[in-house]
């Protein structure tokens, strides 16, 4: 394993943990001393970065893993992929009931949780043996993942540029809504690429393809 993919692997790790500790803290001070939203230009400028620390990680991730893939991964590594898989699949439908304006907001434990458990993931990541050789496939299921969780970063930079060239009004663009969505649903796309029966579909049709000698 090479050392710029572990840097890259543990930049995206400590990009989580700074997102996931910054959450607590605002949850906490915001829980024991509520008080009513104001909109400050620079305020909201230092909030959005460190709420787009989880997007830019993720994609971070994904850069460090778009020439590499884990090859006889480690069990406990996944079932952690397959529980984190299924989870993220369930946030994404059960998380109408906590559905906001075309939003979605699952309960804030159980984001905690799915932070912690990426964290994790991206810790054991580091660990596994990895292959060069990656198939289109992968890259291009990376490639969309990147593109959907660069999106509503470059939305909000043409937003914020609207309202510092004289624009009045915060164009808003949707940003924050689709981000809602996109950093559930492109980890969905990553973790698809590591589940285990993609491994073993690709162990019988390795058994399939190969020539057997008379």
């Amino acid at each position: 394993m090479k050392p710029s993919f572990k840097t890259t692997t543990l930049i995206a790790a400590i990009g989580m943990i700074v997102y996931a500790l910054y959450i607590v803290a605002r949850y906490i001070i915001y829980y024991a001393y509520p008080t009513a939203y104001c909109f400050d230009l620079w305020i909201d400028i230092r909030t959005r970065l460190i709420f787009d620390s989880l997007p830019i990680s993720l994609i971070i991730a994904v850069i460090g893993l778009y020439k590499k893939r884990p090859i006889d991964a480690m069990k406990s590594f996944l079932f952690l992929t397959v529980c984190l898989f299924i989870a993220l699949i369930g946030t994404l439908v059960f998380s109408s009931i906590y559905t906001y304006y075309h939003s979605i907001w699952p309960p804030f434990c159980w984001r905690m949780i799915l932070l912690v458990a990426g964290i994790v993931w991206l810790f054991m990541l580091r660990k596994q043996p990895l292959e060069d050789a990656t198939p289109r496939s992968y890259q291009v299921i990376l490639i969309i993942a990147m593109t959907l969780l660069a999106l509503p970063i470059i939305l909000e930079a043409i937003s914020g540029l609207a309202l510092l060239c004289g624009n009045e009004h915060v164009l808003g663009l949707k940003s924050y809504s689709i981000k809602t969505w996109v950093k559930y649903i492109a980890p969905v796309l990553l973790l698809s690429q590591f589940i285990p029966f993609r491994t073993k579909l690709k162990g019988i049709k390795l058994k399939e393809n190969a020539i057997i000698p008379d």
